[in-house]
């Protein structure tokens, strides 16, 4: 049985539960858990430095690092393995700053694997009704 995302979400970041009727259908991708989505916040906001661009909420510093909270996509289709993707080879800048490709990190790739996790959880987190 797959568990849902809001639930998962919920005992991952400690958020309060969402309320009866607004979880979402969707499930984790295959091979995340609800530790990996934790795990990679933290990598996320401290070794990572994804939120020196992105910022601590990830919702985008001009100039620097996009919104990685809303549904729209520049370097992905937004699943994770996408997400992944980007992670690894890194993205051109249509306009600020490029985000360089993994080896410019010390990331390992369970690291890398779950900085995905947490990336691929926010967009789905703020799209739930009440969020």
């Amino acid at each position: 049985m797959k568990t849902s995302v809001a639930l998962l979400l919920t005992l991952a970041l400690g958020a309060a539960a969402p309320v009866a009727g607004q979880v979402p259908p969707d499930s984790l991708p295959d091979g995340v858990t609800a530790l990996m989505i934790r795990d990679g916040r933290m990598v996320f906001i401290g070794q990572g430095i994804c939120s020196v661009c992105h910022g601590d909420q990830a919702t985008g510093i001009e100039n620097l690092g996009n919104d990685l909270t809303d549904d729209q996509w520049r370097h992905s289709d937004g699943s994770y393995e996408g997400i992944l993707n980007t992670i690894v080879k890194g993205a051109w800048a249509e306009s600020g700053t490029a985000m360089p490709h993994r080896n410019a990190t010390t990331l390992d790739h369970q690291q890398l694997r779950a900085v995905a996790a947490y990336v691929w959880s926010l967009s789905r987190v703020k799209a739930m009704p009440g969020n």
